[in-house]
């Protein structure tokens, strides 16, 4: 029986090494893999990563949560709110709210849950996950089909507001909470309602299919739409508002239906990718500053100001790395190099061959140690560091 025992051990440490060795030579000899996660699941919307070092992934109706600095597992909940989780959590304080199509729960960093919030009827006109977001008065505020509601922490309900339209995003800070809504027929607009649940402002944004919000390093309010249908009247839009007026400060236009979400540098230049390129555009002033070209890069991007590099990801499973001057530094198809398995007679069978194909459509995320973490479309989680010297 020892010696089984003895045998299992030596084998599983063999595997082990085996394993790490793939690990390590997937973006050799670029970068350096930390750590390897296949079948993480697949995202149904970005991940969160917070101070305390865990990183939560939404994966269909469900929750992983794992520990950033190893990559292990920790815990996996299903959510007790109906649908797919198709809008990024919101974590306050190291608590975690999770969305879904009847409402909202709240949990903590274990994964337990201390709240639901319950909307009956259940809003009718979307399959989608309901968004939430921060915003004045320490609320949460939850988008859903039938309007816009303001909630304690403590689940109370303070108010609501309803406009009769579907709520596609929310963003909001200390002032006021931003909302797109409408419908794909009759157009979405964007509007500011202040702590009351009161609309301060109105802007029409045209028949887009999906926005995204974020604030920019001088509080203005950039949003980003990508049009429902591509013509000579239409095109995918960066538009910078003063959010307290509602006024545009400027904008800037390309001729696709698919821009990604925008990520800054320390200066206030914006980076983004659409149309197989890259942009870099003055956040001050919505002008660009350069663009180059990349086959096949899908992903919005990870900004390291430390190093002035840029990562982006391909849909043919690649991995680029541009610097702050427009400079392609290295790419690299994330591949296997080691592959290997015991034979029956007890040999080594090695597969020198590549991976099939995966995708990389969410952005890679730059960590506090200057590490990079990527997510593939089929639920592959690298972490490494790029250790390119040129």
């Amino acid at each position: 029986m020892k010696k089984l025992n003895v045998i299992l051990l030596m084998i599983l440490a063999f595997f082990t090494v085996i394993f790490q060795a793939e690990a390590a030579g997937r973006l050799y000899p670029y970068g350096e893999v930390k750590w390897m996660v296949e079948k993480a699941g697949k995202l149904s919307a970005d991940v969160t990563i917070t101070d305390n070092g865990l990183l939560y992934c939404p994966a269909g109706n469900k929750i992983i949560c794992y520990d950033l600095s190893k990559g292990t597992k920790l815990w996996e909940r299903k959510m007790d709110m109906g649908g797919k989780i198709t809008q990024p959590l919101l974590v306050q304080n190291q608590i975690i709210y999770a969305t879904g199509t009847e409402g909202i729960q709240q949990m903590r960093p274990n994964g337990s849950v201390t709240w639901l919030y319950r909307l009956l009827p259940k809003a009718k006109g979307s399959k989608s996950s309901a968004a939430v977001s921060a915003g004045p008065n320490n609320l949460i505020y939850l988008g859903v089909a039938d309007g816009l509601y303001a909630l304690e922490p403590l689940k109370s309900h303070k108010w609501r507001y309803s406009d009769e339209k579907n709520i596609l995003a929310l963003q909001g800070n200390e002032q006021a909470v931003y909302v797109c809504l409408g419908d794909k027929d009759k157009g979405y607009s964007l509007q500011a309602i202040d702590k009351q649940g009161a609309k301060l402002w109105q802007e029409s944004l045209g028949t887009i299919k999906n926005i995204h919000m974020t604030f920019g390093s001088e509080g203005n309010l950039i949003v980003v739409t990508n049009p429902a249908a591509l013509d000579r009247n239409t095109s995918a839009k960066i538009r910078c508002y003063d959010p307290k007026k509602g006024r545009e400060e400027w904008s800037y236009s390309v001729k696709t239906q698919d821009i990604t979400d925008i990520s800054f540098s320390n200066d206030n230049t914006i980076f983004f990718c659409g149309n197989s390129r890259l942009y870099c555009l003055n956040g001050d002033n919505g002008q660009l500053k350069w663009d180059i070209p990349l086959l096949n890069v899908a992903s919005g991007v990870a900004v390291d100001p430390s190093k002035k590099r840029i990562y982006a990801g391909s849909t043919d499973g690649r991995i680029f790395c541009v610097s702050f001057a427009g400079r392609l530094l290295w790419d690299k198809e994330i591949d296997k190099t080691t592959g290997q398995t015991l034979a029956k007679g007890g040999g080594i069978m090695v597969d020198t061959g590549k991976d099939e194909k995966d995708t990389i459509t969410r952005a890679p995320i730059l960590l506090k140690d200057g590490s990079i973490l990527i997510y593939t479309d089929k639920g592959t989680m690298y972490r490494f560091v790029d250790v390119f010297k040129g």
